[in-house]
């Protein structure tokens, strides 16, 4: 089927990106797009419409078709900003707090059980978090250790302190320490409801998206979620079907988890709201649920399925797809992205420069059903001049 308008919804994970910065990122993947199947693109400005959620409209012209798009960003990177405004001690301790009680809870065991490249990405940052406990410790206290007199404490303990606030700095912060100690916290805050404005958030995001709904007239609707972006977008879903299941009914509907850390948080046995919401997707509405994954990146769940892995019996199946990065991506971008795992987590959202089935600007402003590409999960039919074949 062919698509002449379409309403995308972008959700985006745990990153301090306000809409225009998600913008200006969205532009260089569609600039991919236009060199890959020779289209041209006239982007609006990002029109605020809500708190941190705004939406640019996209004429795309190809040879023989032109699409119009609506983009919305839904995001929280103006939440995210207050646990990287916090201090560095607060950040330290909610971060390992975090980590304990992942392991207490026996959630690590199950992170384990469906995706051990996970369990590096979830170690790394504690364990050099308790690396530099150990070190900081072991300054503090050395006086106590060797059979020292106690007060040489007066300057070690200071010592120890500026120690471990260098180790956090260098190299912890060129390996993102603080970043991912924010993100476990604020994924803590989401499993145990302690952070108002996020759950603020989520009723602001069902609300517009129902709006949305309910006032476009595109053909079709696809709403992304890209890492820890997946767990408002189901969020929002399962709310406006609870509220208005027509709005979901009407048109087809898909969502296109990207790089999903969906299970980071539903694996948590006190996620029983998420768990509830992931089960009114899967087994109640009509969404066609596409996920991808790569082997390349270990901040996913790499060979998980949502149903299976949380034992829900869905309506229809999640189509679950892996694809290859170098298959998709320039070398050299592909080897840019090996030497930083966050590079490689956000190739998801990179335009694609080589022909083939998983292809981020043909999804969001191609002429072809979004559910026809990935059900066929083959590149879209356009010529070598990028032409809409006449059948279509």
């Amino acid at each position: 089927m062919a698509v002449k308008k379409r309403l995308v919804i972008n959700f985006t994970g745990y990153e301090g990106l306000h809409p225009d910065a998600v913008r200006g990122r969205y532009l260089n993947s569609s600039a991919d797009f236009n060199a890959l199947w020779h289209a041209k693109t006239k982007a609006s400005p990002m029109q605020p419409e809500g708190p941190n959620i705004a939406s640019m409209r996209l004429e795309t012209k190809g040879a023989n078709w032109d699409v119009e798009t609506e983009f919305c960003q839904y995001g929280t990177a103006d939440v995210f900003d207050t646990y990287s405004a916090r201090n560095v001690v607060t950040r330290f301790a909610t971060g390992l707090m975090a980590f304990l009680d992942i392991l207490i809870t026996g959630t690590f065991g199950r992170y384990l059980r469906t995706s051990w490249r996970f369990c590096i990405f979830f170690m790394w940052p504690f364990a050099l978090t308790c690396f530099i406990s150990l070190v900081a410790l072991g300054v503090g206290l050395g006086p106590l250790f060797g059979g020292f007199s106690a007060y040489h404490l007066i300057w070690t303990i200071p010592l120890s302190l500026a120690i471990a606030r260098l180790l956090i700095r260098w190299p912890g912060e060129k390996v993102f320490l603080s970043y991912l100690l924010d993100d476990w916290a604020a994924a803590s805050d989401r499993i145990y409801s302690r952070n108002p404005a996020l759950l603020e958030r989520r009723k602001a995001f069902a609300e517009h998206l129902a709006r949305k709904l309910r006032e476009s007239d595109a053909d079709e609707v696809v709403i992304i979620g890209h890492s820890l972006g997946t767990v408002p977008a189901v969020e929002a879903l399962a709310d406006v079907w609870r509220n208005a299941p027509q709005l979901i009914r009407q048109r087809p509907v898909s969502l296109l988890a990207t790089g999903s850390c969906l299970l980071m948080i539903a694996f948590h046995p006190r996620a029983t709201q998420l768990r509830e919401d992931i089960r009114v997707v899967l087994q109640e509405t009509p969404v066609l649920w596409a996920e991808y994954q790569t082997i390349a990146d270990i901040v996913h769940f790499y060979k998980s399925d949502p149903a299976k892995a949380l034992g829900i019996i869905p309506r229809n199946e999640p189509l679950i797809r892996r694809i290859r990065f170098k298959h998709i991506h320039s070398a050299k971008r592909y080897a840019r992205a090996r030497k930083n795992f966050f590079k490689m987590h956000l190739l998801f959202l990179k335009g694609a420069q080589i022909r083939n089935a998983y292809d981020m600007g043909m999804f969001v402003q191609g002429p072809f059903a979004f559910q026809g590409l990935v059900l066929n999960d083959s590149a879209a039919p356009l010529d070598d001049a990028g032409r809409l074949p006449n059948a279509a």
